[in-house]
């Protein structure tokens, strides 16, 4: 029996069974002196359809009806997840049981204390074993959400309803912050770096992370750019990049006054959008985060970086970028003063927008870091990423410099320019 077979062997005979008997699922509106029978249950794994994912995703299909008269009935559409099977020294490298810590922490803390519980996938059940993590959560396509069609550079209509998005959520945890304090510092002392809590074991990763920097300050050199940039510059970006690793964990770390509960991992692949204008049935009318399991106490601009780097393209940014900074901020704000029932213009300073451009450009770098080593991967993507543990290190640096061809080289230069545009424009040097 291979991995999946098991995996869905499992779903049906031990854990959905058992949250039934549980009554962690069961039906709405049941009586207190009746039980839910398990009529069926279905699982299939999710297609990647362009998202890198470590965990591993199952669709599930349960049918429970009342175990008296069986006249009531429900069905419900499930994701479970799953860590894959894999070594003990692999589960550990990938902090698996810091993910999903994480995440449990996201849906029955956070989540619950925003006020905004529907706005999120529906929380069931998670448990952590030695080397094995599951969490069962609402399968939200049956509400209408989907993933966005294209996997890299995202349109602007995406881009500004994900920027809204992701300032609603720092705008409702800034008013927690701000509220209920002793609240928030609990939340807070329960998150674990789940990405720069260990240090990084993996030869092989630290080469591709450590190749793309080059990679893309190869292509500035190489492009339109270069005339623009001033070759000092590229050089201290260089010195800055050579150590991507230390350099990131550096940045993750909570520098007050800005510092808030992040998502950490804000791009294309969690965040899920709304079709509801019948008039325009392809146009994005809602955006909705997920996979909670990267959370962290940082800079809000770990985020914005994060989507910005890996989400959008240069196309769109030069001529949308103050636009799609400004939906995110206005919605952040917004959020805020209407939580805490305040004017914008009474708030502190660190909350103007000239504040958070400017920890933008800090942190910039982050995401653009991120995206050399990551991007690649979405622009040609490969059957399976797991694959290059075969590789040696002279094929992985190979890979890192090439895959995605030229085109990826134009977004790498472009963000150097932007990265370098923007220290400009406040005196700032890369640090």
């Amino acid at each position: 029996m291979n991995d999946t077979a098991k995996s869905i062997n499992y779903i049906q005979t031990e854990l959905i069974p058992g949250m039934v008997e549980r009554q962690q699922l069961t039906i709405d509106g049941i009586g207190a002196d009746d039980t839910v029978r398990l009529d069926c249950v279905e699982a299939k794994p999710l297609q990647a359809d362009g998202t890198f994912m470590l965990t591993v995703l199952y669709k599930v299909k349960v049918e429970l009806s009342s175990a008296k008269d069986g006249t009531m009935k429900q069905e419900r559409r499930l994701v479970v997840k799953i860590t894959p099977q894999c070594t003990e020294e692999m589960y550990t490298g990938c902090q698996f049981d810091t993910l999903f810590e994480n995440e449990m922490t996201a849906y029955t803390e956070i989540i619950p204390a925003l006020g905004k519980a529907e706005r999120y996938p529906k929380y069931f059940y998670s448990h952590r074993k030695p080397f094995e993590a599951v969490m069962v959560l609402s399968d939200y396509s049956t509400e209408g959400w989907r993933m966005a069609p294209m996997v890299v550079n995202l349109p602007l209509d995406y881009c500004l309803l994900a920027a809204r998005e992701l300032g609603r959520f720092h705008g409702e945890c800034y008013a927690l912050k701000e509220q209920r304090r002793d609240s928030f510092e609990s939340m807070i002392s329960k998150f674990k770096e789940a990405r720069y809590g260990n240090d990084l074991g993996d030869m092989k990763w630290l080469a591709v992370m450590k190749t793309g920097p080059v990679r893309a300050l190869k292509a500035t050199r190489e492009s339109i750019f270069s005339e623009s940039i001033p070759e000092e510059f590229l050089q201290k970006l260089g010195d800055l990049a050579a150590d991507p690793w230390e350099y990131s964990k550096k940045c993750v770390k909570p520098v007050e006054p800005l510092a808030v509960i992040c998502h950490g991992d804000y791009l294309r692949n969690n965040v899920a959008f709304q079709f509801a204008d019948e008039q325009a049935p392809g146009r994005p009318t809602q955006a909705m985060m997920f996979d909670f399991q990267t959370l962290r106490y940082a800079s809000p601009m770990i985020d914005f970086a994060t989507f910005i780097a890996n989400s959008t393209g240069y196309d769109v940014r030069q001529k949308h970028f103050e636009t799609i900074f400004k939906a995110y901020h206005d919605e952040l704000v917004q959020t805020l003063c209407s939580i805490i029932k305040t004017n914008p213009d009474d708030l502190p300073q660190h909350y103007s927008y000239e504040s958070f451009l400017r920890e933008f450009t800090r942190y910039y770098i982050y995401g653009f870091l991120i995206a050399t080593s990551f991007l690649m991967i979405l622009h040609e993507p490969t059957e399976n990423v797991f694959e290059m543990e075969q590789w040696s290190l002279e094929e992985i640096v190979q890979d890192t410099m090439k895959r995605g061809g030229a085109k990826l080289d134009r977004e790498f230069a472009a963000m150097v320019y932007e990265i370098y545009k923007l220290h400009q424009r406040f005196g700032m040097d890369p640090m």
